[in-house]
Protein backbone atom coordinates (compact mmCIF):
# COMPACT_ATOMS: atom_id res chain seq x y z
CA UNK A 1 0.00 0.00 0.00
CA UNK A 2 1.20 3.13 -0.76
CA UNK A 3 2.15 6.56 0.91
CA UNK A 4 -1.38 8.22 -0.26
CA UNK A 5 -3.45 4.72 0.36
CA UNK A 6 -2.08 4.97 3.74
CA UNK A 7 -2.96 8.50 4.51
CA UNK A 8 -6.60 8.06 3.12
CA UNK A 9 -6.62 4.98 5.20
CA UNK A 10 -6.00 7.54 8.08
CA UNK A 11 -8.01 9.89 7.19
CA UNK A 12 -10.81 7.40 7.21
CA UNK A 13 -10.58 6.04 10.34
CA UNK A 14 -9.66 9.54 12.41
CA UNK A 15 -12.96 10.72 10.23
CA UNK A 16 -14.81 8.23 11.54
CA UNK A 17 -13.46 8.53 15.02
CA UNK A 18 -14.09 12.26 15.27
CA UNK A 19 -17.56 11.44 13.74
CA UNK A 20 -18.64 9.62 16.73
CA UNK A 21 -16.54 11.79 19.27
CA UNK A 22 -18.93 14.97 18.12
CA UNK A 23 -22.13 13.12 18.27
CA UNK A 24 -21.30 12.03 21.76
CA UNK A 25 -20.21 15.46 22.43
CA UNK A 26 -23.48 16.93 21.45
CA UNK A 27 -25.62 14.38 22.00
CA UNK A 28 -24.96 14.64 26.26
CA UNK A 29 -25.54 18.52 26.26
CA UNK A 30 -29.41 17.34 25.46
CA UNK A 31 -30.02 15.73 29.00
CA UNK A 32 -27.64 17.98 30.77
CA UNK A 33 -28.95 21.13 29.36
CA UNK A 34 -32.30 19.28 30.87
CA UNK A 35 -30.94 18.76 33.92
CA UNK A 36 -29.12 22.33 34.99
CA UNK A 37 -31.05 24.32 32.61
CA UNK A 38 -29.56 27.32 31.10
CA UNK A 39 -28.47 29.09 33.50
CA UNK A 40 -26.13 25.60 34.53
CA UNK A 41 -25.27 25.56 30.86
CA UNK A 42 -23.92 29.13 30.76
CA UNK A 43 -21.84 28.32 33.96
CA UNK A 44 -20.82 25.53 32.36
CA UNK A 45 -20.17 27.42 28.67
CA UNK A 46 -17.93 30.40 30.96
CA UNK A 47 -15.63 27.85 32.32
CA UNK A 48 -15.03 25.49 29.26
CA UNK A 49 -13.90 28.04 26.65
CA UNK A 50 -10.96 28.89 29.29
CA UNK A 51 -9.84 25.27 29.31
CA UNK A 52 -10.17 24.74 25.49
CA UNK A 53 -7.71 28.44 24.75
CA UNK A 54 -5.09 27.39 27.17
CA UNK A 55 -5.49 23.85 25.67
CA UNK A 56 -5.21 24.77 22.39
CA UNK A 57 -2.33 27.32 23.27
CA UNK A 58 -0.08 24.62 24.58
CA UNK A 59 -1.12 21.50 22.74
CA UNK A 60 -2.99 21.65 19.48
CA UNK A 61 0.25 22.11 17.26
CA UNK A 62 2.08 19.44 19.21
CA UNK A 63 0.73 15.92 17.58
CA UNK A 64 1.39 17.85 14.07
CA UNK A 65 4.94 18.96 15.14
CA UNK A 66 5.80 15.31 16.45
CA UNK A 67 4.38 13.47 13.77
CA UNK A 68 5.75 15.43 11.19
CA UNK A 69 9.50 15.34 13.09
CA UNK A 70 9.11 11.65 13.66
CA UNK A 71 7.61 10.92 10.12
CA UNK A 72 10.30 12.67 8.34
CA UNK A 73 13.26 10.48 10.66
CA UNK A 74 11.49 7.21 9.46
CA UNK A 75 11.77 8.09 6.25
CA UNK A 76 15.70 8.77 6.73
CA UNK A 77 15.67 5.60 8.56
CA UNK A 78 16.74 7.56 12.02
CA UNK A 79 14.44 5.16 14.13
CA UNK A 80 16.04 6.40 16.95
CA UNK A 81 15.76 9.77 16.45
CA UNK A 82 11.63 9.26 16.38
CA UNK A 83 12.03 7.44 20.38
CA UNK A 84 14.19 10.47 20.85
CA UNK A 85 11.69 12.68 20.11
CA UNK A 86 9.11 10.81 21.84
CA UNK A 87 10.79 11.64 24.70
CA UNK A 88 12.01 14.93 24.91
CA UNK A 89 8.46 15.91 23.96
CA UNK A 90 6.83 13.85 26.68
CA UNK A 91 9.23 15.79 29.63
CA UNK A 92 8.48 19.32 27.94
CA UNK A 93 4.65 18.22 28.21
CA UNK A 94 4.61 16.71 31.61
CA UNK A 95 6.43 19.79 33.00
CA UNK A 96 4.11 21.94 31.00
CA UNK A 97 1.24 20.34 31.81
CA UNK A 98 1.81 20.77 35.57
CA UNK A 99 2.59 24.21 35.62
CA UNK A 100 -0.37 24.96 32.98
CA UNK A 101 -3.17 23.65 35.19
CA UNK A 102 -1.14 25.03 38.37
CA UNK A 103 -1.52 28.08 36.87
CA UNK A 104 -5.09 27.69 36.45
CA UNK A 105 -6.20 26.65 39.61
CA UNK A 106 -4.74 29.47 41.28
CA UNK A 107 -5.90 32.04 38.52
CA UNK A 108 -9.80 30.44 39.01
CA UNK A 109 -10.63 32.97 41.70
CA UNK A 110 -9.56 36.03 39.65
CA UNK A 111 -10.51 34.80 36.23
CA UNK A 112 -14.08 33.88 37.60
CA UNK A 113 -14.89 37.02 39.91
CA UNK A 114 -12.83 39.56 37.55
CA UNK A 115 -12.83 38.62 34.56
CA UNK A 116 -16.02 36.50 33.87
CA UNK A 117 -17.90 38.25 36.64
CA UNK A 118 -19.54 35.36 37.72
CA UNK A 119 -18.13 34.24 41.17
CA UNK A 120 -20.04 30.91 40.73
CA UNK A 121 -17.62 30.03 38.10
CA UNK A 122 -14.98 29.13 40.30
CA UNK A 123 -15.47 25.82 40.69
CA UNK A 124 -16.17 24.71 37.30
CA UNK A 125 -12.72 26.03 36.50
CA UNK A 126 -11.38 24.67 39.42
CA UNK A 127 -12.70 21.10 38.16
CA UNK A 128 -11.59 21.74 34.63
CA UNK A 129 -7.71 22.98 34.95
CA UNK A 130 -6.11 18.83 35.69
CA UNK A 131 -7.38 18.40 32.56
CA UNK A 132 -4.33 20.62 30.39
CA UNK A 133 -2.19 17.79 32.30
CA UNK A 134 -3.71 14.73 30.74
CA UNK A 135 -4.60 16.35 27.25
CA UNK A 136 -0.85 17.43 27.45
CA UNK A 137 0.33 14.16 27.34
CA UNK A 138 -2.04 12.68 25.27
CA UNK A 139 -1.02 14.82 22.45
CA UNK A 140 2.15 13.62 22.60
CA UNK A 141 1.46 9.96 21.98
CA UNK A 142 -0.81 11.05 19.50
CA UNK A 143 1.81 12.40 17.25
CA UNK A 144 4.29 10.01 17.91
CA UNK A 145 1.74 6.87 16.45
CA UNK A 146 0.51 9.63 13.46
CA UNK A 147 4.23 9.88 12.84
CA UNK A 148 4.33 6.01 12.02
CA UNK A 149 1.72 6.19 9.88
CA UNK A 150 -0.18 4.50 12.46
CA UNK A 151 -4.31 6.65 13.60
CA UNK A 152 -5.81 3.82 14.94
CA UNK A 153 -4.36 4.54 18.81
CA UNK A 154 -5.25 7.90 17.76
CA UNK A 155 -9.01 7.01 16.49
CA UNK A 156 -9.74 4.59 19.78
CA UNK A 157 -8.64 6.88 22.38
CA UNK A 158 -10.55 9.86 21.19
CA UNK A 159 -13.60 7.72 21.25
CA UNK A 160 -13.29 6.23 24.11
CA UNK A 161 -11.92 9.44 26.03
CA UNK A 162 -15.46 11.11 24.93
CA UNK A 163 -17.44 8.08 26.28
CA UNK A 164 -15.91 8.04 29.72
CA UNK A 165 -15.85 12.02 29.75
CA UNK A 166 -19.48 12.47 29.04
CA UNK A 167 -20.74 9.68 31.24
CA UNK A 168 -18.89 11.35 34.05
CA UNK A 169 -20.67 14.61 32.83
CA UNK A 170 -23.94 13.60 33.43
CA UNK A 171 -23.10 11.15 36.21
CA UNK A 172 -21.01 13.73 38.38
CA UNK A 173 -23.75 16.41 37.52
CA UNK A 174 -26.72 15.05 38.59
CA UNK A 175 -24.84 13.58 41.68
CA UNK A 176 -23.84 17.24 42.40
CA UNK A 177 -27.17 18.98 41.33
CA UNK A 178 -28.59 19.32 44.81
CA UNK A 179 -25.67 20.98 46.06
CA UNK A 180 -26.22 23.44 44.21
CA UNK A 181 -26.36 24.67 39.89
CA UNK A 182 -22.63 25.85 40.72
CA UNK A 183 -21.45 22.09 41.85
CA UNK A 184 -23.40 20.49 39.19
CA UNK A 185 -21.32 22.56 36.60
CA UNK A 186 -18.22 21.79 38.15
CA UNK A 187 -19.27 18.07 38.14
CA UNK A 188 -19.72 18.12 34.43
CA UNK A 189 -16.45 20.13 33.59
CA UNK A 190 -14.40 17.39 35.64
CA UNK A 191 -15.67 14.99 33.21
CA UNK A 192 -12.55 16.31 30.95
CA UNK A 193 -10.24 15.13 33.56
CA UNK A 194 -11.61 11.64 33.88
CA UNK A 195 -11.89 11.12 30.04
CA UNK A 196 -8.34 12.49 29.70
CA UNK A 197 -6.66 9.92 32.88
CA UNK A 198 -8.38 7.38 30.99
CA UNK A 199 -7.95 8.41 27.32
CA UNK A 200 -4.52 8.74 28.40
CA UNK A 201 -4.17 4.96 29.62
CA UNK A 202 -5.58 3.27 26.59
CA UNK A 203 -2.85 5.36 24.54
CA UNK A 204 -0.17 4.18 26.93
CA UNK A 205 -1.46 0.37 26.65
CA UNK A 206 -0.95 0.84 22.79
CA UNK A 207 2.18 2.43 23.55
CA UNK A 208 3.43 -0.31 25.33
CA UNK A 209 2.10 -3.17 22.51
CA UNK A 210 4.51 -0.67 19.99
CA UNK A 211 7.54 -1.18 21.54
CA UNK A 212 7.09 -4.83 22.51
CA UNK A 213 6.18 -5.68 18.56
CA UNK A 214 9.58 -3.30 17.68
CA UNK A 215 11.42 -5.36 20.07
CA UNK A 216 10.92 -8.55 18.86
CA UNK A 217 11.63 -7.55 15.27
CA UNK A 218 14.95 -7.56 16.03
CA UNK A 219 15.61 -4.21 13.92
CA UNK A 220 18.23 -1.77 16.10
CA UNK A 221 17.65 1.59 16.48
CA UNK A 222 19.69 3.95 14.11
CA UNK A 223 20.64 7.75 14.72
CA UNK A 224 21.68 10.24 12.83
CA UNK A 225 23.78 12.18 15.78
CA UNK A 226 21.06 14.56 16.36
CA UNK A 227 20.98 15.90 20.20
CA UNK A 228 17.69 15.68 22.13
CA UNK A 229 17.54 19.26 23.18
CA UNK A 230 17.96 20.41 19.19
CA UNK A 231 14.63 17.54 18.73
CA UNK A 232 12.76 19.59 21.01
CA UNK A 233 13.70 23.19 19.49
CA UNK A 234 12.55 21.77 15.96
CA UNK A 235 9.30 20.36 17.68
CA UNK A 236 8.55 23.44 19.50
CA UNK A 237 9.21 25.52 15.97
CA UNK A 238 6.79 23.59 14.16
CA UNK A 239 4.08 23.76 16.88
CA UNK A 240 4.00 27.09 17.76
CA UNK A 241 1.98 28.71 14.55
CA UNK A 242 -0.15 25.74 14.41
CA UNK A 243 -0.58 26.03 18.30
CA UNK A 244 -1.42 30.12 17.44
CA UNK A 245 -3.46 29.64 14.58
CA UNK A 246 -6.07 26.65 17.09
CA UNK A 247 -6.03 29.34 19.75
CA UNK A 248 -7.69 31.90 18.17
CA UNK A 249 -11.44 30.39 17.98
CA UNK A 250 -11.44 29.16 21.54
CA UNK A 251 -9.90 32.61 22.60
CA UNK A 252 -13.09 34.17 20.91
CA UNK A 253 -15.67 31.88 22.52
CA UNK A 254 -14.04 33.32 25.88
CA UNK A 255 -13.85 37.03 25.13
CA UNK A 256 -17.86 36.24 24.54
CA UNK A 257 -18.44 34.36 27.63
CA UNK A 258 -17.15 38.50 29.16
CA UNK A 259 -18.51 40.21 26.36
CA UNK A 260 -22.41 38.78 25.97
CA UNK A 261 -23.29 38.66 29.07
CA UNK A 262 -21.90 41.81 30.05
CA UNK A 263 -23.95 43.39 27.27
CA UNK A 264 -26.79 42.01 28.28
CA UNK A 265 -26.51 43.10 31.99
CA UNK A 266 -25.84 46.84 30.17
CA UNK A 267 -29.26 46.56 28.90
CA UNK A 268 -30.95 45.67 32.34
CA UNK A 269 -30.61 41.79 32.37
CA UNK A 270 -30.23 40.77 35.70
CA UNK A 271 -26.74 38.47 36.21
CA UNK A 272 -29.08 35.51 36.41
CA UNK A 273 -30.94 36.11 33.29
CA UNK A 274 -28.14 37.30 30.90
CA UNK A 275 -26.39 33.36 32.00
CA UNK A 276 -29.27 32.12 30.95
CA UNK A 277 -29.58 33.76 27.68
CA UNK A 278 -26.01 33.28 27.52
CA UNK A 279 -26.36 29.31 27.68
CA UNK A 280 -29.04 28.86 25.43
CA UNK A 281 -27.06 30.70 22.57
CA UNK A 282 -23.39 29.42 23.27
CA UNK A 283 -24.77 25.84 25.60
CA UNK A 284 -27.25 24.86 23.01
CA UNK A 285 -27.53 26.75 19.68
CA UNK A 286 -24.13 26.66 18.92
CA UNK A 287 -24.07 22.44 19.92
CA UNK A 288 -27.05 22.28 16.77
CA UNK A 289 -24.61 24.25 14.71
CA UNK A 290 -21.76 22.13 15.50
CA UNK A 291 -23.46 18.92 14.13
CA UNK A 292 -22.71 19.84 10.43
CA UNK A 293 -19.01 20.30 10.78
CA UNK A 294 -18.54 16.48 11.65
CA UNK A 295 -18.57 16.23 7.96
CA UNK A 296 -17.09 19.14 6.41
CA UNK A 297 -14.32 18.30 8.21
CA UNK A 298 -14.22 15.44 7.02
CA UNK A 299 -14.66 16.36 3.53
CA UNK A 300 -12.06 19.16 4.70
CA UNK A 301 -9.37 16.35 5.57
CA UNK A 302 -9.82 14.38 2.52
CA UNK A 303 -9.25 17.63 0.24
CA UNK A 304 -6.07 18.56 1.87
CA UNK A 305 -3.75 15.55 0.49
CA UNK A 306 -5.74 15.51 -2.98
CA UNK A 307 -4.69 18.78 -3.81
CA UNK A 308 -1.45 18.76 -2.88
CA UNK A 309 -1.19 16.08 -5.17
CA UNK A 310 -2.73 17.79 -7.72
CA UNK A 311 -0.29 21.29 -6.95
CA UNK A 312 2.28 18.62 -6.98
CA UNK A 313 1.68 16.91 -10.40
CA UNK A 314 1.38 20.70 -11.79
CA UNK A 315 -2.05 19.63 -12.67
CA UNK A 316 -4.77 22.62 -12.67
CA UNK A 317 -7.64 20.74 -14.46
CA UNK A 318 -7.22 18.34 -11.54
CA UNK A 319 -7.06 20.84 -9.37
CA UNK A 320 -9.62 22.96 -9.84
CA UNK A 321 -12.08 19.44 -10.80
CA UNK A 322 -11.25 18.85 -7.01
CA UNK A 323 -11.57 22.21 -5.42
CA UNK A 324 -14.92 22.39 -6.85
CA UNK A 325 -16.06 19.24 -5.74
CA UNK A 326 -14.97 19.47 -1.95
CA UNK A 327 -17.05 22.88 -2.43
CA UNK A 328 -19.75 20.96 -3.65
CA UNK A 329 -19.93 18.20 -1.24
CA UNK A 330 -19.85 20.88 1.71
CA UNK A 331 -22.65 22.87 0.11
CA UNK A 332 -24.76 19.57 -0.27
CA UNK A 333 -24.30 19.33 3.55
CA UNK A 334 -24.14 23.11 4.60
CA UNK A 335 -27.65 24.64 2.80
CA UNK A 336 -29.70 21.98 4.23
CA UNK A 337 -28.91 22.02 7.74
CA UNK A 338 -29.24 26.03 7.29
CA UNK A 339 -32.38 25.65 6.46
CA UNK A 340 -33.39 23.21 8.45
CA UNK A 341 -32.52 24.64 11.64
CA UNK A 342 -33.71 28.35 10.78
CA UNK A 343 -37.43 27.18 9.79
CA UNK A 344 -37.59 24.87 12.77
CA UNK A 345 -35.50 26.91 15.21
CA UNK A 346 -37.98 26.69 17.90
CA UNK A 347 -39.07 23.39 17.65
CA UNK A 348 -36.33 21.65 17.33
CA UNK A 349 -34.99 23.28 20.50
CA UNK A 350 -38.36 22.17 22.11
CA UNK A 351 -37.71 19.34 21.19
CA UNK A 352 -34.36 18.49 22.44
CA UNK A 353 -33.96 20.75 25.55
CA UNK A 354 -37.32 21.88 26.37
CA UNK A 355 -36.45 25.45 25.88
CA UNK A 356 -38.43 26.62 22.81
CA UNK A 357 -36.94 30.43 23.36
CA UNK A 358 -33.47 28.89 22.73
CA UNK A 359 -34.71 29.03 18.76
CA UNK A 360 -34.19 32.85 19.47
CA UNK A 361 -30.46 32.63 18.89
CA UNK A 362 -30.69 29.67 16.90
CA UNK A 363 -32.63 31.43 13.77
CA UNK A 364 -29.93 33.80 12.45
CA UNK A 365 -27.02 31.18 13.77
CA UNK A 366 -28.33 28.62 11.55
CA UNK A 367 -26.92 30.77 8.83
CA UNK A 368 -23.26 30.26 10.35
CA UNK A 369 -23.72 26.37 9.01
CA UNK A 370 -22.74 27.52 5.41
CA UNK A 371 -19.98 29.66 6.02
CA UNK A 372 -18.76 28.05 8.89
CA UNK A 373 -18.48 24.89 5.84
CA UNK A 374 -16.93 27.72 3.25
CA UNK A 375 -14.54 28.64 5.85
CA UNK A 376 -13.38 25.25 6.43
CA UNK A 377 -13.19 24.00 3.26
CA UNK A 378 -11.43 27.31 1.68
CA UNK A 379 -8.94 27.03 4.33
CA UNK A 380 -8.54 23.12 3.65
CA UNK A 381 -7.91 24.21 -0.02
CA UNK A 382 -5.13 27.42 1.04
CA UNK A 383 -3.44 24.36 3.52
CA UNK A 384 -3.86 22.37 -0.02
CA UNK A 385 -1.36 24.30 -1.87
CA UNK A 386 0.77 25.06 1.05
CA UNK A 387 -0.41 28.50 2.25
CA UNK A 388 -1.62 27.20 5.67
CA UNK A 389 -0.60 30.95 7.10
CA UNK A 390 -3.70 32.63 4.66
CA UNK A 391 -6.02 30.61 5.62
CA UNK A 392 -4.42 31.30 9.87
CA UNK A 393 -3.82 35.27 8.94
CA UNK A 394 -7.78 35.16 7.94
CA UNK A 395 -8.89 33.35 10.55
CA UNK A 396 -7.60 35.48 13.18
CA UNK A 397 -9.16 38.69 11.41
CA UNK A 398 -12.31 36.92 11.68
CA UNK A 399 -11.76 36.20 15.20
CA UNK A 400 -11.68 39.97 15.91
CA UNK A 401 -14.55 40.60 13.65
CA UNK A 402 -16.63 38.65 15.63
CA UNK A 403 -15.73 40.26 19.18
CA UNK A 404 -16.30 43.55 17.54
CA UNK A 405 -19.92 42.47 15.74
CA UNK A 406 -21.04 40.58 19.33
CA UNK A 407 -19.86 43.60 21.25
CA UNK A 408 -21.53 46.20 19.25
CA UNK A 409 -24.80 44.21 17.87
CA UNK A 410 -25.62 42.57 21.39
CA UNK A 411 -26.33 46.35 22.84
CA UNK A 412 -29.26 47.17 20.71
CA UNK A 413 -31.66 46.29 22.80
CA UNK A 414 -33.78 44.94 19.71
CA UNK A 415 -31.75 42.25 18.80
CA UNK A 416 -29.81 41.54 22.31
CA UNK A 417 -29.00 37.58 22.40
CA UNK A 418 -29.58 37.73 18.63
CA UNK A 419 -27.26 40.18 18.10
CA UNK A 420 -24.20 37.84 19.08
CA UNK A 421 -25.61 35.42 16.98
CA UNK A 422 -25.99 37.86 14.08
CA UNK A 423 -22.09 38.75 14.43
CA UNK A 424 -20.99 35.36 14.10
CA UNK A 425 -22.59 34.92 11.03
CA UNK A 426 -21.04 38.04 9.66
CA UNK A 427 -17.94 37.50 11.01
CA UNK A 428 -17.43 33.83 9.20
CA UNK A 429 -19.27 35.14 6.09
CA UNK A 430 -16.23 37.77 5.48
CA UNK A 431 -13.59 34.94 6.34
CA UNK A 432 -14.88 32.99 3.85
CA UNK A 433 -14.86 35.39 1.50
CA UNK A 434 -10.97 36.35 2.44
CA UNK A 435 -9.89 32.89 1.83
CA UNK A 436 -12.42 32.02 -1.28
CA UNK A 437 -10.84 35.18 -2.91
CA UNK A 438 -7.46 33.88 -2.27
CA UNK A 439 -7.44 31.12 -3.60
CA UNK A 440 -9.15 31.98 -6.60
CA UNK A 441 -5.79 34.44 -7.08
CA UNK A 442 -3.49 31.74 -6.10
CA UNK A 443 -5.21 28.42 -8.11
CA UNK A 444 -7.19 30.39 -10.96
CA UNK A 445 -10.16 28.24 -9.82
CA UNK A 446 -13.15 29.29 -11.73
CA UNK A 447 -16.27 28.13 -9.14
CA UNK A 448 -19.04 26.50 -10.22
CA UNK A 449 -21.52 29.33 -9.14
CA UNK A 450 -24.42 28.13 -11.66
CA UNK A 451 -24.27 24.45 -9.38
CA UNK A 452 -24.12 26.30 -6.19
CA UNK A 453 -27.27 28.30 -7.07
CA UNK A 454 -29.22 25.30 -8.31
CA UNK A 455 -28.32 23.23 -4.99
CA UNK A 456 -29.81 26.68 -3.37
CA UNK A 457 -33.45 26.37 -5.13
CA UNK A 458 -33.06 22.99 -4.43
CA UNK A 459 -32.91 24.04 -0.26
CA UNK A 460 -35.53 26.51 -0.63
CA UNK A 461 -37.85 23.70 -2.47
CA UNK A 462 -37.01 21.48 0.23
CA UNK A 463 -37.82 24.27 3.11
CA UNK A 464 -41.03 25.66 2.14
CA UNK A 465 -42.20 21.79 1.90
CA UNK A 466 -40.52 21.15 5.47
CA UNK A 467 -42.60 24.09 6.83
CA UNK A 468 -46.03 23.43 4.46
CA UNK A 469 -45.47 19.65 6.09
CA UNK A 470 -44.93 20.96 9.66
CA UNK A 471 -48.04 23.50 9.97
CA UNK A 472 -50.12 20.95 7.96
CA UNK A 473 -49.47 18.13 10.47
CA UNK A 474 -49.98 20.71 13.55
CA UNK A 475 -53.12 21.94 12.34
CA UNK A 476 -54.44 18.06 12.24
CA UNK A 477 -54.00 17.86 15.80
CA UNK A 478 -50.44 16.07 15.64
CA UNK A 479 -48.08 16.41 18.88
CA UNK A 480 -45.32 19.33 17.68
CA UNK A 481 -42.63 17.10 19.06
CA UNK A 482 -43.69 14.00 16.37
CA UNK A 483 -44.73 16.69 13.71
CA UNK A 484 -41.47 18.18 14.07
CA UNK A 485 -39.36 14.87 13.40
CA UNK A 486 -42.07 13.73 10.39
CA UNK A 487 -41.16 17.19 8.90
CA UNK A 488 -37.75 16.81 8.83
CA UNK A 489 -37.71 13.22 7.50
CA UNK A 490 -40.41 14.72 4.53
CA UNK A 491 -37.45 17.47 4.15
CA UNK A 492 -34.29 15.14 3.57
CA UNK A 493 -36.38 12.89 1.17
CA UNK A 494 -37.55 16.16 -1.07
CA UNK A 495 -33.90 16.80 -0.54
CA UNK A 496 -32.64 13.55 -1.38
CA UNK A 497 -33.99 13.24 -4.52
CA UNK A 498 -34.14 16.54 -6.10
CA UNK A 499 -30.51 16.26 -5.55
CA UNK A 500 -30.62 12.73 -7.51
CA UNK A 501 -33.20 14.13 -10.39
CA UNK A 502 -30.74 16.69 -11.19
CA UNK A 503 -27.77 14.78 -11.07
CA UNK A 504 -25.87 16.97 -8.21
CA UNK A 505 -25.73 13.76 -5.64
CA UNK A 506 -23.87 10.66 -6.80
CA UNK A 507 -21.64 8.15 -5.61
CA UNK A 508 -17.98 9.27 -7.74
CA UNK A 509 -18.00 12.59 -5.67
CA UNK A 510 -16.07 11.64 -2.76
CA UNK A 511 -14.04 9.20 -5.00
CA UNK A 512 -12.69 12.34 -7.12
CA UNK A 513 -12.54 13.97 -4.06
CA UNK A 514 -9.89 11.64 -2.56
CA UNK A 515 -8.22 11.27 -5.72
CA UNK A 516 -10.42 8.84 -7.18
CA UNK A 517 -9.00 5.40 -4.71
Amino acid sequence: MDNRQNFLKGAVILSIAGAISKVLGAVYRIPLARLIEDEGMGLYQMAYPIYTTILALATAGVPVAISVLVSRKETEGYTGDSRKIFRVSLIMLFIFGIILSILVMQSAHFLANFVLKEPRAYYPILAVAPAIFFAGLMSVFRGYFQGQQSMIPTAVSQVIEQLFRVTAVLILAFVLFPRGIEYSAAGATFGAVVGGIVGLAVLGIYYYRFKKTEKASGKPLVYSGAKSIDLGKEMVRLAIPVSFGAVVLPLVQMLDAIIVPGRLMALNYTTSQATALYGQLAGMAAVLISLPTIFTISISTSMVPAISQAMAQKDNRLLNSRLNYGFRAGTIISFPCAAGLYILAFQICDLLYGKPEAGVPLEPLAFSCIVLAAFQLSSAGLQGIGRPEIAMRHLVVTGILKVIFNFSLTSVPMLNIKGAAIGTVLAFTIGSLLNIIALKKLTGVPYEIGRFVKIGLVTVIMALGVKFCYQALVGADINSHISTLIAITIGVGIYGVLLVLLKELDISMLKKITGGV
